[in-house]
């Protein structure tokens, strides 16, 4: 382990200093046998006074991958790729973002942003002191790991993106993208699980998350994996949220896709200029990222993405570490012995 130092924006300084925030805590009861989940739980306190927690699997292997989760899955996503990759040899750090899993619940809307999540991640990776790692990020996991990336370059020396996005927006888009997610949210409407299963657009989305009474986190993970899952899966995804107490970070996080345009625009110049080995594993049956060009927009726009073996994954929706866990970890770890990691 590696000890450096860190240069944070301006902006977090202040985020350091903020006020505890209002939140709970999923009781541990609600955790217990989860199916095929048999991880040691590894808390971190933050910024807010949040508690973070992580899994932190494999501690004597030397090389360190992150698997970064988005929403409105957590760490039990990565269940069946951690034993793999320890075995290995790898060191494995799957935290839950801040909202999820087994992590403290925010309870008031105005405390969730883009911003917050980046911060709170920022500073998980600081206190880890850890260099020169590898990283699979997926959803938001990728849009909050980017910009922690661009912020802290000497975190990583080798990136996986999988369907995931950072929105770089500039000039007339910029102005414009905004106005027409908030219009959208405006007209979500109140959909239902079915409506999800008919039409998974934006609007359905949006709309299902910030008003349905009860979220169904299972049968929404059912609906973006091409796997059956089992009912103790389901069990398992709903396991964080055992009322709408615990409902506001996923239910905040589609409105927040477009926001810190600025900053976003920023991060994105600094990565750039990052230059270690990136590679992209887009799913097929994305309903929402297949055939949009995103895993385009990466291999272009960083250095280290030319020339790598990309490929779509085939039968894999937007959940592609459910659908081909044992492809994934063998092209993941072909690769990183093809960069020489």
């Amino acid at each position: 382990m590696i000890e450096f130092s860190w240069e944070f924006h301006a902006t977090n300084e202040n985020f350091k200093r903020m006020k505890t925030i209002e939140k709970v805590r999923t009781p541990e009861s609600a955790f217990t046998n989860l199916k095929d989940y048999p991880f040691t739980p590894n808390y971190m306190d933050l910024a807010g006074g949040v508690r973070l927690h992580y899994l932190d699997e494999g501690r004597e292997n030397k090389k360190t991958i992150f698997l970064f989760h988005g929403q409105p899955s957590w760490s039990y996503l990565y269940r069946h790729m951690i034993p793999q990759l320890v075995a290995a040899g790898f060191r494995v750090i799957a935290p839950d973002l801040i909202g999820f899993g087994k992590s403290d619940k925010p309870v008031n809307s105005e405390d969730i942003s883009f911003q917050a999540h980046v911060n709170w991640m920022s500073e998980f990776v600081k206190k880890l002191g850890i260099t020169k790692a590898a990283a699979f990020m997926q959803d938001w996991g990728g849009m909050i790991g980017l910009r922690v990336l661009a912020n802290n370059p000497a975190w990583l020396n080798r990136l996986v993106v999988a369907n995931t996005a950072l929105a770089e927006f500039k000039g007339l888009q910029k102005w414009l993208v905004p106005k027409m997610i908030n219009r959208t949210i405006a007209k979500s409407g109140t959909p239902t699980l079915q409506n999800l299963d008919e039409n998974m657009d934006y609007k359905n989305w949006v709309g299902y998350f910030k008003t349905s009474g009860k979220l169904e986190i299972g049968e929404v993970m059912q609906l973006l994996t091409t796997n059956d899952l089992s009912q103790e899966e389901k069990d398992a995804y709903d396991a964080p949220f055992p009322n709408e107490n615990y409902y506001a970070t996923p239910r905040k996080m589609p409105e927040i896709v477009a926001t810190d345009l600025t900053a976003v625009n920023e991060d994105w110049e600094s990565l750039k200029k990052w230059n270690h080995p990136v590679l992209t594993l887009f799913s097929d049956k994305d309903p929402f990222l297949a055939d949009q060009g995103y895993d385009k927009k990466f291999q272009k726009n960083f250095k280290g993405a030319k020339g790598q073996p990309h490929i779509t994954v085939s039968n894999a929706s937007h959940f592609l570490q459910e659908d081909q866990t044992d492809m994934l970890v063998n092209r993941i770890l072909d690769w990183l012995e093809q960069t020489k990691y």
